[in-house]
């Protein structure tokens, strides 16, 4: 965890601790001075947690972290509507296993640890989605899970193919005539490699569905914020598909503070450890949600594929840098530099300076 940068101002009142289960909830309960006064569980049950809401009410104010596992959102909604938003804080599950690191780990343990992080100032905050956001982040992962599971049949496809000999035309999915002419391979490959691959051909074109119906929805829910449509105006690669997912899964990004805090929430980050007076560059940080990286990253690819336009100046950057470096680590480096670009577009109305970002390789001169 990294050093507090100033000291928090102390809560006067009750802080409290969730760690959340299926069947029931740890809590814990520290006072004022930071001393567990209450510690124990209750049913996972809207009842049963607005209960002991209005019982600790009655002691005083409260402030409540619970981390932000697969079922917090109903207890977060709850608690938001008993105790006011401000008073309630997600935690981000990275970064208390980061702050809790311990050889002894229990539902009681973990309780006290939410609620001391937060009476102590250090809680590392997560960002949950609310209103349309949180409609949007759904819309936005059921389409990305869709579209990989398509991929994965695509995979499959092409490797039976491949085994009988077979090659499939490039994007046959996308053109009514290549999925003719896939149709008449099928034909030609009997046996139950045949009934397989006529099985995964059928599945695919039903996803293909599935996806345009998500990408469809993902489209009309960016359209109600002006802060997206601004993104994909200025930013090359960063459309309905890649700006969506990054704005659902990052949040909007003037709430951070800094350029770089908000390439550091993307995960594409490298990380910086240092001992003994030598600095070491590892890989990337992975910190935050695969799909907000997952959206920069194909964002840069989509530039790749630019003939013209800016999305070329990134093009003829990476194209440069693959030169002397793999090519995974330039497209994520790219990425990085659109995440920043993003923040400052946003938070600082600046526009995005292409060539300051993707300078052109210097020539050398004969």
């Amino acid at each position: 965890m990294k050093k507090l940068t100033r000291r928090m101002k102390r809560f006067k009142g009750l802080t409290v601790g969730l760690d959340l289960h299926k069947k029931f909830i740890q809590y814990s309960v520290l006072d004022a001075r930071g001393n567990e006064v209450e510690g124990s569980r209750v049913e996972a049950k809207r009842g049963a947690l607005l209960e002991l809401v209005r019982r600790l009410h009655k002691r005083g104010k409260v402030q409540v972290s619970l981390e932000a596992c697969g079922t917090f959102y109903w207890v977060f909604d709850t608690l938001v509507e008993a105790v006011g938003r401000e008073r309630v804080h997600a935690a981000h599950p990275g970064g208390m296993r980061a702050a809790t690191r311990s050889g002894e780990k229990s539902d009681a343990t973990d309780a006290w640890w939410l609620a001391y992080l937060l009476w102590d100032g250090r809680l590392p905050q997560a960002r949950p989605a609310e209103g349309q956001m949180r409609e949007l982040r759904i819309v936005g992962r059921e389409f990305h899970w869709h579209k990989q599971v398509r991929s994965d049949l695509f995979r499959r496809l092409r490797s039976h193919a491949a085994q009988a000999g077979l090659k499939l035309p490039a994007q046959w999915h996308t053109s009514k005539v290549k999925r003719g002419q896939v149709r008449e391979l099928l034909r030609q490959v009997c046996g139950e490699r045949g009934r397989a691959m006529k099985g995964l051909y059928l599945e695919a074109l039903r996803l293909g569905k599935i996806v345009a119906s998500w990408r469809q929805k993902l489209a009309e829910l960016c359209g109600a914020f002006e802060i997206v449509k601004l993104i994909q105006r200025e930013i090359p690669g960063m459309k309905d598909t890649t700006c969506g997912l990054a704005f659902a899964e990052l949040g909007d990004p003037r709430s951070f503070r800094a350029a770089k805090s908000y390439a550091n929430a993307t995960g594409l980050t490298p990380k910086n450890q240092g001992t003994g007076g030598k600095q070491e560059r590892g890989g990337i940080t992975r910190a935050g949600s695969p799909l907000s990286r997952w959206a920069y990253t194909t964002a840069v690819v989509a530039c790749r594929r630019c003939k013209q336009g800016p999305g070329v100046c990134i093009k003829e950057w990476v194209a440069h840098r693959c030169q002397f470096k793999p090519k995974k680590k330039v497209i994520t480096a790219a990425g990085r530099k659109l995440a920043e670009g993003v923040w400052r577009l946003c938070a600082l109305g600046e526009a995005f300076d292409l060539k300051r970002a993707f300078p052109a390789p210097k020539r050398k001169v004969s």
